[in-house]
């Protein structure tokens, strides 16, 4: 890998790492959504990057995809289970890291918590160069069940590259039996999810995320183009740039030029848990950039 996009991911890295780590000291009963996503997102910029993505607040049975909107007045409750997932970007070189959170630390998902931080950890550990895919999603698999919780199976790991969040490569959450191999050169990002359900997450409502969907759409003079590229960007983001941000959006899904992440759930009595890195993966090392 190139020295100048190398340091490039591991200022991405070191600058995602922070803003978790800010954002997890703002999480306490009573704070806005709000606030945390547009505090954290400001740190990234006030550190020399941009958000990869927004910020990510999913709670309880959600494991992704929910950001606040303009004015979202929902607050944070003792006892909510907070996954935290955010990533910064230097010149389009991009990490992605994610902690879960209990509001007001009452310990009743501890191990819940645990079984994702261990879980990653084991990954890290038997990751090299031709790794078999599926022998991370082993040990994921093997230790969040061991803790007697299910892996996430229809949610995963990913590549990551230049201005590109989620590329060729899917990391499951459990033994696959893919057999593929992971190539040197490369960053990824595992993110091992726990339920206290099933393990099957499916769509909810749109989490105020939205992303370019059609190449018409990338011209220098599209406002949306302009601003965010190719990543994913937040309704807010958009109100602060236009009059009218929503109907816009209303317009640009209807013309399928943009789509919107749902968030991603669980059955409602359900409870997740995620932890994520970044991971470079070179011939003669392996980095976590966001450790």
């Amino acid at each position: 890998m190139d020295s100048d996009i190398k340091e490039k991911y591991l200022l991405a890295g070191k600058i995602g790492k922070d803003a978790r780590e800010y954002a997890q000291s703002l999480i306490e009963p009573g704070a806005l959504f709000y606030d945390i996503a547009e505090k954290t997102e400001q740190f990234i910029r006030d550190n020399g990057a941009m958000p990869s993505f927004p910020v990510n607040l999913s709670i309880n049975n959600e494991a992704a995809h929910y950001t606040p909107y303009e004015g979202d007045k929902k607050k944070f409750k003792t006892g909510d289970l907070v996954k935290i997932d955010l990533g910064a970007m230097v010149d389009g070189y991009m990490s992605d890291t994610a902690i879960t959170v209990e509001v007001g630390n009452t310990g009743k998902y501890s191990d819940l918590i645990e079984s994702t931080s261990e879980a990653l950890n084991a990954a890290i550990k038997v990751l090299r160069p031709l790794i078999n895919i599926y022998r991370i999603g082993e040990e994921i698999e093997n230790i969040i069940t061991s803790y007697g919780f299910n892996p996430i199976k229809n949610l995963g790991g990913h590549g990551i590259n230049r201005y590109d969040l989620h590329s060729e490569i899917f990391i499951p959450n459990y033994d696959d039996g893919n057999d593929e191999t992971i190539k040197t050169e490369k960053v990824i990002a595992i993110e091992p999810f726990a339920s206290t359900g099933i393990g099957m997450i499916h769509n909810g409502p749109l989490g105020n995320i939205y992303i370019i969907d059609a190449p018409k759409v990338k011209n220098q003079d599209e406002i949306i183009y302009k601003n965010f590229k190719t990543i994913p960007f937040a309704e807010r983001w958009l109100a602060k740039l236009m009059p009218d941000d929503q109907a816009y959006i209303k317009k640009m899904i209807s013309a399928r030029e943009v789509s919107g992440f749902p968030v991603l759930k669980e059955h409602n009595k359900s409870m997740i848990a995620q932890t994520e890195h970044t991971i470079m993966i070179l011939s003669d090392e392996i980095i976590v950039t966001t450790r």
